[in-house]
C-alpha cells in the first residue's frame, strides 16, 4: 500500500487473503472530497458464473516457477491441464497461507511451500507478495520483501493491520450502510469501546478499540484470534462427503476430474454465502455426474444407496445430479467455525481490560454470512452488532483510507515481551553454571533476556520504549550484533526458555578505535512495524539499525 505522502497521487491496497485476494485504490483528490470513493476490481469465475469482488488466492506456476495465472484463471487453467494430463510440470498453490499459519517452524526467506498436486516445493517468498493474515512481526518484513520482489519499492509500502483498517472504513460510513448501527462508528463519543470481529476465509482476527478524545483509536487488549474462518465450513462439508464416498475416492476425484471438483466447491461457496435463516427447508447442490461414475467404476455401487447406510440417511437425498441437504444439517456445517469464534469472544469480553465493551463490529468476507450474523446476535444479546454493507471489502477499503491517513491509531497493546539477548557479569549465587562463558579472562553469563517491553504493555505509537546501553563483548569488535527475542511470559530470564522465540537481530556499526564503544538502543513501535534506533555514545551519531526478522537462529 502506498505511503500517505503529499506527492502520492494514488493509494492502493492489496489484501492477500487465505481464501480470496483483491485490490482497491483511490486518488488523493477523490479522498479529500469523499474518503469512501474507493474503486475495487470485479472477477468472474467462467465455469460457474460466480461474480466476486475478490478472486481466489490460487497461484499457478510453470516449470520455471514463473507465473502462469492467478485466481479464478489459475483454477480454470490448472483444471484444463489436469484433464489433458499435462499438469505434471506445473506448480499449483491454493489457500497456501494456512500452511504457513499452521506451521510450527520459523518463517524464513528459505521457507518452502509444497504444491497441491505433486508435492513439489517452491520458496514461499516467490509464491506470494504479502504473507500471513494473522500477522506476526517476522511476517511483516516477509511481506515487505515479497512486495518489493513484485516491483513495489520500500518507500511506497506500508502494512495495515486488518481490524484497524476495517474500523477506519466503518468510521466514515453513513448510518444507513451500517446494519445494526443507531449512530454509526463516527458518532461514537470519546471513551466508547467496540470489538472488531474480522472473520475472513482462513482466520478470525479480534481486537478491541476505544475511541480517544482526538478521534484516534486505542487498542485495549492484544490482538487475538484463531483458525475459525470460512474455510472451516468448507472442511466440514468435505468431511461429510468423505464419510459418504471415502477420503481416497474424493482425492482421486479431485485429481482425475479437477474442473468438476472445483465447480462442486464453487457451488458450495455460493450456497454458503447466501443461505439464510428463512431459506427453504432443503439446500440443493449440483454434484458432478463424474463423481458417481468414478464411484461405480471402483465397484462401490450407487452413492444414494451409500447415503442410506450413513448417519446422514435422514438429512441427505441424492436425486440425479443433485444433492439435497436438510437445512439443519447444512447449518451444522458452520458449527465448528462459529463455536470457536463465540467461545473466544466470550472469554475476551470477560477480561477486565475490555470491560464496558458492548458493540461488536463484524467485518471480513465470512461476516457476510447470514448464518454467522444470526449466531453472533443470539450469543451476545446485550451487544449491538454492527455490520457494514460491504463487510468483505471493509478491510481493503479501510486500508486505502489508512494509506491516505495513517495517523489513526494512537496506541496498541504489546502481544509479546520484547528483549535482547546479552551477556552480563556471572553471579555464581544465582546463575546456573551452564550459562558460564569466559570472555577475555572474565566470567560472563550468556543468553540473558534483557527486557525492553512487557507483554500487555500499552505502547504509544512512535514513542521510544526503554532505552538501554550495550557494549561489544570483545575489545576488537567493530560491530555490535544484538539478537532480539520475544516471549509469551512477562519476565523471562534466559532467551532459550521454551516461551521465547528468536525474532531477528539488530546490527550496529561502532568506531574501530577508542575505548568508549557504548551503544544506546531503544525500541520504537511506529505504525505497524518494529523500528530500532541506535546511538553511538562516543560520537553522538545515530547509526543505521538493521532489523532482520528473517534470519535463522543466531
Amino acid at each position: 500500500m502506498a505511503c500517505a505522502q503529499e506527492d502520492r497521487l494514488m493509494t492502493a491496497a492489496i489484501d492477500f487473503g487465505t481464501t480470496y485476494s483483491g485490490y482497491c485504490f483511490s486518488f488523493r483528490h477523490d479522498f479529500e472530497n469523499d474518503p469512501l470513493k474507493v474503486s475495487a476490481n470485479t472477477w468472474t469465475a467462467g465455469t460457474a458464473g460466480l461474480v466476486s469482488l475478490k478472486t481466489p488466492t490460487t497461484v499457478l506456476l510453470d516449470s520455471n516457477q514463473e507465473l502462469v495465472a492467478f485466481g479464478y484463471e489459475a483454477e480454470d487453467r490448472y483444471a484444463e491441464l489436469a484433464e489433458d494430463e499435462e499438469h505434471a510440470e506445473y506448480y499449483y498453490f491454493r489457500r497456501f497461507k494456512m500452511t504457513l499459519f499452521q506451521s510450527s517452524s520459523r518463517l524464513t526467506r528459505d521457507t518452502m511451500l509444497k504444491d497441491m498436486a505433486g508435492g513439489k516445493q517452491v520458496k514461499a517468498i516467490k509464491v506470494f507478495a504479502h504473507a500471513i493474515r494473522y500477522l506476526k512481526d517476522p511476517a511483516k518484513q516477509f511481506m515487505r520483501e515479497a512486495a518489493e520482489e513484485a516491483g513495489i519499492s520500500r518507500n511506497q509500502l506500508m502494512i495495515a493491520l486488518e481490524p484497524e483498517a476495517a474500523s477506519l472504513f466503518c468510521k466514515y460510513l453513513p448510518i444507513e450502510k451500517l446494519q445494526g448501527s443507531e449512530g454509526g462508528i463516527g458518532a461514537f463519543k470519546p471513551g466508547s469501546r467496540y470489538l472488531v470481529l474480522d472473520a475472513g476465509g482462513g482466520t478470525v482476527d479480534i481486537t478491541v478499540h476505544e475511541v480517544q478524545f482526538n478521534g484516534t483509536l486505542k487498542e485495549l487488549d492484544k490482538a487475538s484470534g484463531g483458525a475459525w474462518g470460512g474455510t472451516r465450513v468448507d472442511e466440514s462439508f468435505k468431511e461429510m462427503l468423505e464419510e459418504i464416498v471415502g477420503g481416497g475416492m474424493l482425492e482421486e476425484f479431485a485429481l482425475s476430474h479437477t474442473a468438476d471438483y472445483i465447480d462442486l466447491f464453487r457451488d458450495f461457496e455460493t450456497k454458503k454465502r447466501n443461505v439464510k435463516d428463512d431459506s427453504p427447508g432443503k439446500i440443493t447442490l449440483r454434484i458432478p455426474i463424474t463423481l458417481q461414475e468414478l464411484y461405480e467404476e471402483r465397484g462401490e455401487g450407487e452413492i444414494k444407496k451409500k447415503i442410506r447406510q450413513t448417519k446422514y440417511k435422514d438429512d441427505l437425498t441424492w436425486v440425479g445430479d443433485r444433492l439435497r441437504i436438510d437445512k439443519p444439517r447444512f447449518v451444522e456445517l458452520f458449527s465448528a467455525a462459529c463455536d470457536g469464534m463465540v467461545d473466544h469472544v466470550k472469554k475476551l469480553l470477560k477480561s477486565p481490560k475490555v470491560r464496558g465493551t458492548n458493540n461488536i463490529l463484524m467485518v471480513g468476507g465470512f461476516s457476510e454470512s447470514p448464518l454467522l450474523q444470526k449466531r453472533i446476535r443470539e450469543e451476545f444479546p446485550s451487544c449491538r452488532v454492527i455490520i457494514p454493507q460491504e463487510a468483505g471489502l471493509a478491510v481493503l477499503k479501510g486500508a486505502v483510507i489508512f494509506g491516505h491517513q495513517p495517523a489513526t491509531i494512537a496506541a496498541r497493546i504489546s502481544k509479546y515481551t520484547y528483549g535482547i539477548s546479552t551477556n552480563t557479569k556471572f553471579d555464581r549465587s544465582k546463575h546456573p553454571m551452564s550459562k558460564l562463558k569466559m570472555v577475555e579472562g572474565k566470567e560472563k553469563c550468556k543468553d540473558v533476556f534483557d527486557k525492553h517491553v512487557s507483554i500487555g504493555q500499552l505502547l504509544e505509537i512512535d514513542d521510544v520504549q526503554s532505552e538501554k546501553s550495550y557494549w561489544p563483548l570483545y575489545s576488537n569488535q567493530t560491530q555490535v550484533s544484538l539478537p532480539v527475542y520475544t516471549s509469551t511470559i512477562e519476565d523471562p530470564s534466559f532467551v532459550d526458555e521454551p516461551e521465547c522465540s528468536y525474532l531477528g537481530k539488530l546490527t550496529v556499526d561502532i568506531p574501530k578505535h577508542g575505548s568508549d564503544k557504548e551503544v544506546s538502543s531503544s525500541f520504537i513501535f511506529g505504525g505497524t512495524e518494529l523500528k530500532v534506533q541506535a546511538v553511538v555514545k562516543s560520537t553522538g551519531e545515530t547509526t543505521s539499525a538493521n532489523f532482520d526478522f528473517l534470519e535463522g537462529e543466531p
